[in-house]
């Protein structure tokens, strides 16, 4: 786990299928940024439509579970308890297999069966990216599985959503970082950084010159560039960053859960301050976690 540049976070965020710093294809890209999921067709009981993120797949056992961002209905979900770095961990099978697939809640997102996401490159917003998608531990449907899978008597489903939302690491007070590729710095406090960091790198490296074309260069996002003095500029300022103390992204904490969310609609979103920035909706997924309270 570790601390990443304001530009590194950006450049590598999942919606975009371009990265400079990699000099074509995003590493980090997720098609599930860049598709639309409609409403369910169907609502079979005790099925879940989840999505899986890219890096599900780094156990090959779970390879089959990344599927370019399509939805996959899964069943027989139970939560299976918190594993050694502190994240939810739960079981499922699909169709009519009886593989069980093991998952950390870091690499995986849920869609109510109401719900419709519109991800397309026209209307996206990058902060909105995961605002729409749900969490297996607040999505009623998938509770309501795991607590008839559980090994333990619950008087209800409330007190057993609550267990759930108690054995969360990110409880108010936990310290936590950005996740690279899965969050965006807000854009206004992005650029204001950048112009801050390229004008430093300029004066410290009497290149003053270059500043305006650097910049334009760092904003742009259509082309990379075959100008082996600006390529060789970039990479300067990428790595001058990476031990730049200012360059790098503040750590944030969990101030509480996210304002005006209705508690039905699945959603587990977090305000987080970074530095003298509060976010008001960070899904989990988009954390990682330093310090558990």
């Amino acid at each position: 786990m570790s601390h990443h540049t304001w530009y590194d976070l950006a450049d590598h965020f999942c919606a975009r299928e371009k990265s400079l710093i990699d000099g074509g294809k995003n590493k980090y890209f997720e098609r599930l940024a860049a598709r639309r999921y409609n409403y369910a067709n169907k609502n079979a009981t005790g099925t879940v439509r989840l999505v899986f993120l890219n890096s599900v797949a780094k156990n090959k056992i779970n390879k089959t579970l990344s599927r370019d961002g399509r939805f996959v209905w899964c069943k027989n979900l139970k939560y299976e308890g918190k594993g050694d770095d502190g994240y939810r961990k739960i079981s499922f099978t699909i169709g009519g297999g009886g593989k069980q697939f093991f998952v950390c809640e870091s690499n995986v997102l849920a869609i109510p069966h109401n719900t419709y996401i519109n991800n397309n490159s026209y209307f996206r917003n990058y902060n909105k990216v995961f605002g729409s998608f749900a969490s297996v531990f607040d999505y009623r449907d998938a509770i309501k599985v795991m607590k008839r899978n559980s090994s333990q008597r619950w008087d209800d489903l409330e007190s057993y959503e609550s267990f759930l939302q108690q054995e969360s690491p990110f409880k108010t007070g936990t310290l936590v970082c950005a996740r690279k590729g899965l969050f965006f710095p807000r854009l206004s406090k992005f650029q204001e950084k950048i112009e801050e960091l390229v004008d430093r790198y300029c004066v410290e490296n009497y290149c003053t010159q270059h500043n305006h074309k650097l910049k334009a260069y760092l904003s742009g996002r259509d082309y990379i560039t075959r100008d082996k003095k600006l390529q060789g500029l970039f990479d300067s300022f990428i790595k001058w960053c990476e031990h730049t103390p200012e360059a790098m992204h503040p750590v944030g904490v969990v101030v509480g859960r996210a304002r005006n969310v209705s508690p039905y609609s699945g959603k587990e979103l977090y305000r987080v301050s970074f530095a003298d920035t509060i976010y008001e909706e960070v899904h989990p997924i988009q954390m990682e976690v330093l310090n558990e309270v």
